[in-house]
């Protein structure tokens, strides 16, 4: 692996090498913090270790390894709500989805498979996600997908509204006795971000973001506090504030838009009880993607805000 990866992980990889080494690995490892797509680099240097026919060392180049960093390994899988599907509901991993891949368990193989779990869509990066894409390429390593016109792969956390309780728990009786080596590996920004069994049964390890980004949650624990109650007559005077803002910030609306991104976030995580509270949280993540789109498509910020306001009040 690049010394650039072991430089800023090397407690973790020294600590996952020497349970590889003993094969004390947890069959199920949930991989937990902001950066998602470190997460996913981290899961594909653990695929590559357990698979490595040499020595394991960073540069190798042994077939298994070589098959890892270009993300064609037979063993080595990606699954989310658009990789590894058998089925059309491209909004979830579903219970089919799940159990066509722990219906291939049942074979025997000479790999040690890994099945490396999250979110994904294919989208047009932000400044921030390039960034990020650029230390994943220098480590080496493909992405499950090739980019395409509609936009370039690109993993998130997992969440209920992605993976929920069925295709969960239909996982159970192989992360509490799996097959001889397999290794599950769960990339979440917050394992409670997974339901309780499944945290219960798996090995947590914290992933810091390869470079900590700062967001300013100020301006929207002012102007959005009252989430999700938001009404109409709140959403001319909200997208006028978003202008307002951008200009005083100086800040570009893609990382306005992150900051909400994360402002609601945190908001989930203060109201993990509130399972419709959530549900609605995870949409409004989701939906504020597509708003980043239409800035790429040359619309203009006050339209976009427009829109943005118009969305949350129901309209």
């Amino acid at each position: 692996m690049s010394g650039i990866f072991e430089k800023h992980y090397d407690y973790l990889l020294n600590y996952l090498e020497g349970a590889i080494q003993k094969d004390h690995l947890s069959p199920s490892i949930i991989l937990e913090g902001s950066d998602v797509l470190t997460q996913y680099a981290l899961a594909l240097e653990i695929a590559r270790r357990l698979n490595c026919i040499e020595d394991g060392n960073k540069d190798c180049r042994c077939r298994n390894c070589n098959w890892i960093r270009e993300n064609k390994h037979p063993a080595v899988n990606t699954v989310s709500k658009i990789d590894n599907k058998t089925d059309d509901k491209m909004t979830v991993i579903s219970e089919e989805q799940v159990k066509n891949i722990l219906d291939t368990l049942i074979n025997p193989s000479d790999f040690h498979r890994v099945f490396i779990f999250c979110d994904a869509q294919i989208k047009p990066p932000t400044a921030i996600e390039e960034k990020r894409l650029n230390h994943f390429r220098v480590l080496g390593f493909n992405t499950p997908q090739e980019d395409t016109e509609k936009g370039t792969w690109y993993p998130s956390g997992l969440n209920f509204g992605c993976f929920g309780d069925t295709a969960a728990n239909s996982m159970l009786k192989s992360i509490e006795e799996p097959p001889e080596r397999v290794t599950f590996i769960f990339l979440t920004e917050n394992r409670n971000d997974l339901i309780s069994t499944v945290i219960s049964r798996s090995q947590t390890f914290i992933v810091p973001a390869f470079e900590r980004e700062e967001y300013d949650l100020s301006f929207f624990s002012q102007v959005l506090n009252n989430y999700p109650s938001f009404s109409y007559s709140e959403a001319i005077p909200f997208s006028q504030a978003l202008l307002k803002y951008q200009k005083d910030s100086g800040y570009t609306i893609f990382y306005i838009l992150d900051c909400m991104q994360q402002y609601i976030k945190e908001l989930i995580k203060s109201n993990l009880n509130n399972e419709p509270f959530v549900k609605k949280g995870y949409r409004d993540i989701e939906k504020l993607e597509e708003f980043k789109k239409m800035s790429d498509a040359f619309i203009k910020d006050n339209v976009i805000y427009e829109n943005l306001s118009l969305y949350l009040a129901g309209k």
